[in-house]
C-alpha cells in the first residue's frame, strides 16, 4: 500500500511539472514567432459599422489618406511615443502582429499619435526604426489634433478622448477590407492580441 502511495505521488508530481513548464514553452514560442494565432471563435464576427475616412501625415512627413487601405484588412491603435507605460507593450504586440503577417500584402497596421504636437514625422520615423517597423505595412501617423480626436471619439472608433494623452485607449481595433469595424482587443493582453490574429485570418479566408 505504501509503495502504491509513493508511486501515485511521483505520478502526480510529474503531471504538475509538465503543466507548470508548458506555459513557459508556449511563451517562448510567442517570443520567437511573433504572435501566434489563437483558436478561432465559432461565432461570426460582429459588424460594428463603417469607419469614416480620415487624412493625416505619416512618418515620412507626407500626406496620408485612409483611402489607401481600401480593400485591405487593418488594425489600428492610438499611442504616443513618450509613453513609458502601456505604449511599449502595445507597440510590441502590434509588432508581433506585423511580423506574423509580414508575408501577406492584404494586412496593414496603423498607429495614430494622440500627441501630434510632440510626435512630429521625424519623431515617428525614429520610433518606427527603433521598433523595426516596415513602414510600407505599418504606418505611424500624426496631424491635426481635431482629426485625431474625431477618429478616437464618437464619430470614429469610439474609444474616448481623454484630457490627458497618457490616458489614451489601450485597444486595438480591427477593420475589414470593406472599411467596417469588426472588433476590439486589449492591446496590453497577449491572449486578446492572439484572438485579433485569429480574427484577421478569418477575414482573410472570407476575402479569398
Amino acid at each position: 500500500m505504501k509503495s502504491r502511495r509513493i508511486g501515485l505521488v511521483f505520478i502526480l508530481s510529474a503531471i504538475l511539472i509538465v503543466l507548470s513548464v508548458t506555459p513557459l514553452l508556449i511563451s517562448d514560442s510567442v517570443q520567437r514567432a511573433g504572435i501566434p494565432v489563437a483558436q478561432a471563435a465559432t461565432e461570426p464576427l460582429l459588424d460594428l459599422g463603417p469607419v469614416p475616412a480620415f487624412d493625416l501625415i505619416d512618418e515620412s512627413g507626407g500626406p496620408w489618406s485612409s483611402k489607401t487601405l481600401d480593400g485591405r484588412i487593418w488594425v489600428v491603435d492610438f499611442f504616443l511615443t513618450r509613453c513609458q507605460g502601456a505604449c511599449p507593450v502595445m507597440t510590441r504586440h502590434m509588432g508581433g502582429l506585423h511580423d506574423y503577417f509580414k508575408d501577406n500584402g492584404n494586412v496593414r497596421f496603423i498607429s495614430i499619435s494622440v500627441e501630434p504636437d510632440k510626435d512630429t514625422p521625424e519623431v515617428l520615423s525614429a520610433y518606427a526604426k527603433q521598433n523595426k517597423a516596415d513602414t510600407t505595412r505599418w504606418k505611424f501617423l500624426t496631424g491635426s489634433l481635431d482629426e485625431v480626436h474625431r477618429m478616437a471619439g464618437e464619430q470614429g472608433f469610439k474609444v474616448g478622448v481623454p484630457d490627458d494623452p497618457m490616458q489614451h485607449s489601450r485597444r486595438f481595433m480591427l477593420v475589414d477590407a470593406k472599411g467596417h469595424l469588426r472588433g476590439y482587443y486589449d492591446g496590453m493582453e497577449e491572449l486578446s492580441v492572439r484572438e485579433c490574429a485569429a480574427d484577421i485570418e478569418r477575414l482573410l479566408k472570407e476575402q479569398a
